[in-house]
């Protein structure tokens, strides 16, 4: 079953490549995918305890800066119209104004996000339509979150249970872009992507128990080597996915951790995100993005440069990690064959 997952995933790659050649999305929205996207459009249960809320663009931005590899300041009094975007912009990234106390705390008010009553936060939704066979819908739901709070890791020996020596907090960083993903077939479900940082798992549509059933999953464990290259280690991550994503209507159900944000489809405060959809048609690459969307049209990360990094050899983990890259670096699903094809491949 291991082996049939990889070679799966192998093959997923090599659809995203060959079908991507042919892939031709349109450029206006009806109102009957817009009906699908706000019907379909997740639950997602905050942790009871969850401190680090999501938050608007608007909110996050006026806070940092913008930096280059040296740190170097690129542009101040940031706001989503004026934000540098471009392909030179993928070598930035943002900066809190205020530093912190620590790799690891947490001392801006920002951090804290806004409250997700009354719809007062958005979901930013990236819909890609396709004039193929099944006249295949993506949808993307982004929701962000200006902190994600990491971990307590073990740094000396594990004894028992026990900690023997140091335990740091890692995995921190500033702003945060979860995601989850749903395309659709002819006007149904028909796949569903878990994002949870930078692995995820896949969910075919069963039309006969009205859910998604798990179809495959990524395992993930990377170090980082003395040339500050990645590598992969002997103990991989391998997480428990669980094995359906039930539904509240027509929205999927998923579950955010603790802190850390990622979904997961096994609650806490409901975010009913139809209340407030954003809804963005895709743009190819070497289409920007323009008015309050502009923020889109950058590539750098979203967040403070990595530090706390002397355990990183070991764990992969700084005790701050960089920040993430944004919506327009997700791919979910392989681009549909063209219309000429009626192949199942997803």
């Amino acid at each position: 079953m291991h082996q049939q997952a990889k070679n799966a995933q192998k093959l997923f790659y090599v659809f995203v490549f060959i079908y991507g050649l042919f892939a031709n999305p349109s450029e206006s929205i009806t109102p009957e995918v817009e009906q699908l996207i706000r019907s379909w459009s997740p639950l997602i249960w905050l942790h009871s305890e969850e401190r680090f809320l999501p938050s608007t663009v608007e909110f996050f931005l006026p806070e940092v800066t913008i930096q280059d590899e040296q740190s170097i300041l690129v542009q101040d009094y940031v706001t989503p119209e004026t934000l540098i975007g471009g392909e030179n912009s993928s070598v930035l990234h943002m900066q809190t104004r205020e530093p912190l106390d620590c790799p690891a705390c947490y001392n801006l008010d920002v951090f804290f996000g806004q409250s997700i009553n009354n719809g007062s936060v958005p979901v930013y939704t990236i819909y890609r339509e396709y004039d193929d066979a099944f006249n295949t819908l993506d949808v993307s739901y982004f929701a962000f979150y200006p902190y994600n709070r990491g971990k307590d890791a073990c740094v000396g020996v594990p004894v028992n249970g026990s900690c023997v020596g140091a335990e740091k907090n890692l995995g921190n960083h500033v702003g945060d872009w979860e995601h989850n993903a749903l395309r659709f077939r002819n006007g149904q479900p028909y796949i569903f992507h878990l994002n949870v940082h930078s692995f995820g798992s896949y969910y075919l549509w069963n039309e006969s128990t009205n859910n998604f059933h798990f179809f495959l999953g990524e395992e993930v464990r990377t170090a980082v080597d003395q040339d500050n290259e990645p590598v992969e280690i002997e103990e991989r991550y391998e997480p428990k996915y669980p094995p359906t994503v039930e539904l509240i209507g027509t929205h999927p159900v998923v579950y955010s951790a603790n802190g850390s944000h990622g979904l997961w489809g096994s609650p806490g405060m409901a975010w009913t995100t139809w209340d407030n959809l954003i809804i963005i048609p895709w743009l190819p690459s070497n289409t920007s993005y323009e008015g309050n969307l502009n923020w889109l049209n950058f590539l750098g990360d979203w967040g403070n440069s990595a530090e706390g990094c002397e355990y990183e050899i070991v764990t992969g983990e700084c005790e701050l990690g960089s920040g993430p890259s944004g919506p327009r670096s997700k791919v979910d699903f392989p681009d549909p064959q063209p219309k000429t094809s009626f192949s199942l491949n997803f």
